[in-house]
Formats: C-alpha cells, structure tokens, sequence
C-alpha cells in the first residue's frame, strides 16, 4: 500500500459507520469494564475468596469462547454482521444491569456469562466490517475500533467509582447497562441507512465456498502462530484487568474513587497512543509495534507489584497502557493481512476465540496463586506469558499474505 492512499481523507459519510462503531464498541468495554471494578465489592458481598472471584470471571471468557466460532460463521456465510453488532449490545446492557439483582452465586454467573459471551460476538462482525471498508487504512480503522474500547475502559473505573460511593456496587451495574442500549440506537440510525451496509456481504458463495476457504485458512501455520501469539498476549490483559484492582484495594487500602483513577490511567493512555500505533503499523509493518508493545509489558508486568507509592504505580499503570492496550489493533490487522476479506469474521473468531481459551484458566490460576503465594506471584507469571508472545512474534513473517 502507497502511503498516499493511507493518508486519502475521509470524507463524513465514510467516517459515521466507523465512528459509530467505535463508540458501541466502547459501551461493550465499558459494560465490562465497570464488571471487572465491581469483583472487589462482590467479593466482600459475599465473602468469597480469591478462587471463586477468580471463577466468576473465567466464566466471562469461557461463554466468550463458546460464542466465538458460531457468530463468525454467521457473520462470513450470511453477512448478517449487523444482526449480531446489535443483539451484543441489547444483550449486554440487560445482562449488565441483571448482575445488580442478582442474589445467588449461579444468577451472577448466568448473567456475567452473558455479558462476556455479548462482547465477544461483536468483534468478528464489526472488526471484518471495518477491516474491509477501509482496507487500505486497515491498521488506523482498527485503532479507531479499539481507542472506543479505550475510552469505554478508561470512563467506566472514573464512573463506577463515583457511583459505587452514591448508589452502592448494585446501583452502578444497573445505571452501567444503560450505555450499551444507547450504543444499539446509534447502530440503528447509522446502519439503517442504505449504504452503510459490509463491502464483503456480496461475495459470500454459501456454505460450500466457506468451508472450503476455512480449510486452507487453518491449514496455514501463519494463522495459528498468531492467534496462539494472540492468546499469550491475552493473558496479561486479562490478568491486569482481574486483579490489578483486587491487588491495589489490598496493598493501598484506598478508597473506590482511587481505584477508577488507577484503571482509567492505563486505558486512557492506551486510547491516546493506540492511533499512532495502528499508523505507525501500515507503514512500517506490524511486528516492530508488536515487539515494542511486548517488552514494555514483560518489564511492567514484572516490577508492578514491587512499587509502593501511589504516585509511580499511576505512571507505571498508565504506560502499561501504551505497551498492553495500544498493540491490540497492531495484532488485529496482522491476523487479517494473512485472510481472504470473505473469512475475516472467522478469523477474528479463531483470534478471539484462542485468546478467551487462554484466558479462562488465567482469573481461576491467578486466585489459586495469590491465595496461596500471594499476588505478587501472579503478575510475575504474567511476564512470562507476554516473552512468549513476543518470541512467536519473531517466526511469523511480516508480510505474510494469505493466497
């Protein structure tokens, strides 16, 4: 790609679908995000221990694994791509508010089931959509995509602790829902219009034509060098995101205000940096902003627990933003430079999926660990997870293409 075409402007009726979808994507991880700020007052609730909280959140990644192959399928056979943007969002702010009534543990993981099986059948159908609308700015449409995850992250852990201290941990999962129902009316009057429809939708051959395709993008090592790369990286995002806020309540007794401030630094670094990454990508190539993004975390990941002022640990956090958070996209256009445009939902499935396979034993390890060691010993496990990644990185070629 010239990098005159990957500076062509945008004009507005090209920038609406991308920006709408960007912005539900955030309520997605906005949704999840305020899940993830409420384990340590569930916790208390309930006086469980660092296991069962452990569990709770594996079980956001095992429904988001179970979804995961069914909605790319569905999305690459029927192009019904929008269908599913909207049922996750319905979905998701119904479950989300659901949580806040909730008063036995199997009705908080029916409904946190939910809510993680929800953000994941959003990503094959937006993420193949965007990646085929602007495929000649792939890297930066997916930036866009994930700074919407960004600020959703980053807003949600300032909001939550506001609302934790006026209307308690239930009142703020049942205002918190309410965001992603919003997100549903705005894809409803953009992707109501004729035109904003997948560019891909047409060229779908049915069934035959797909398993065919499937079979010589799984047959390729390239795919699942990066999804498995994928899947490590995962880890210590899923790991940060489960018990930096249970690690900070424990060593910082702060209060909830403190603990949104501590989550909203490294989402909103992330959603600044993570633009420069995906551009930076298209013209560079995609494993140098990976490898950047992998040894910044290993260092982080490893020192963390070791810093005991709250002013270091807000710098350390937010730059772990910049090393964890802006690489998504990075890894996101890698995987789809090696798939045909028809099959990008189901590549973002086999992505998202390896990466929910992974990350159901890390919530439920990570708590056996720290009951027994103590949390320190969790995040220096997930520094390891992070060298691996990087070490994939270095035997999948940068300009491998699928035929």
């Amino acid at each position: 790609m010239s990098t005159a075409e990957a500076q062509s402007p945008l004009g507005w009726r090209d920038r609406a679908p991308l920006f709408v979808i960007a912005g539900s994507h955030g309520s997605l991880h906005w949704s999840l995000a305020i899940f993830y700020l409420l384990l340590p007052f569930i916790k208390d609730e309930y006086g469980m221990s660092y296991a069962e909280i452990g569990m709770l959140a594996s079980i956001v990644h095992g429904c988001a694994f179970a979804i995961n192959i069914p909605s790319g399928v569905l999305v690459d056979v029927t192009g019904k791509g929008s269908l599913c943007q909207l049922t996750a969002l319905v979905f998701c702010g119904f479950g989300l508010i659901a949580i806040g009534w909730a008063t036995e543990f199997w009705m908080l993981a029916v409904f946190i089931g939910i809510v993680g099986a929800m953000n994941t059948l959003w990503h094959p159908a937006a993420i193949s959509f965007l990646s085929s609308a602007y495929a000649d700015r792939r890297g930066l449409a997916l930036s866009f995509h994930t700074v919407g995850a960004s600020i959703g992250d980053a807003a949600a852990p300032m909001a939550a602790g506001v609302m934790i201290s006026i209307v308690g941990w239930q009142g703020t999962a049942a205002v918190g829902g309410t965001v992603p129902l919003i997100g549903a009316c705005l894809m409803l009057l953009v992707f109501g219009r004729a035109g904003a429809t997948n560019p891909v939708s047409s060229r779908h051959g049915g069934m035959r034509a797909y398993i065919t395709g499937m079979r010589g993008l799984i047959g390729q090592a390239n795919t699942w060098k990066v999804c498995i790369m994928s899947g490590f990286r995962g880890t210590s995002q899923v790991g940060l995101r489960t018990f930096l806020p249970l690690y900070f309540v424990t060593a910082f007794d702060s209060d909830p205000f403190w603990l949104g401030v501590l989550v909203m630094v490294s989402q909103a670094t992330g959603a600044v940096t993570t633009p420069f990454a995906g551009i930076l990508s298209d013209r560079i190539g995609r494993r140098p902003i990976l490898m950047i993004g992998f040894i910044g975390s290993a260092i982080i990941m490893f020192t963390l627990p070791w810093i005991e002022s709250l002013p270091i640990l807000l710098v350390v956090v937010g730059l772990s933003g910049v090393f964890i958070f802006a690489v998504r996209p990075v890894l996101q256009s890698w995987a789809l430079d090696m798939t045909p445009p028809q099959l990008g939902g189901s590549m973002v499935s086999l992505l998202f999926g390896t990466q929910s396979l992974f990350a159901m034993a890390v919530p439920i390890l990570g708590g056996l660990i720290a009951d027994v060691w103590g949390l320190e010993y969790v995040f220096q496990i997930l520094s390891g997870t992070i060298i691996i990644a990087a070490v994939i990185a270095l035997t999948i070629p940068d300009n491998a293409k699928s035929a």
